[in-house]
């Protein structure tokens, strides 16, 4: 599970903030990037079905999971 930035309080996968007046180290910069990697995706996917885009545009996927894919999108939003 992934926390989003400004929720510190889970105890998940939270990026590390730089210290005041210091810098992260390597490790932290390394981490802080592997979150990122694996958050962006999400993170387009959630502002795509909030401008509605998924359920707009054709469907670009086999017609038989079209059902799927619409009930995932109104389940998320």
């Amino acid at each position: 599970m992934f926390a989003i930035k400004g929720y510190r309080g889970t105890g998940y996968f939270i990026p590390r903030r730089k210290p005041i007046g210091g810098q992260l180290t390597d490790q932290q910069r390394d981490y802080n990037a592997r979150i990122g990697a694996i958050r962006v995706p999400i993170e387009r996917a959630l502002a795509n079905l909030k401008t509605w885009r998924i359920l707009h545009t054709d469907y670009r996927r086999p017609l038989p999971t079209y059902n799927d894919a619409f009930h995932t999108a109104i389940g998320l939003h």
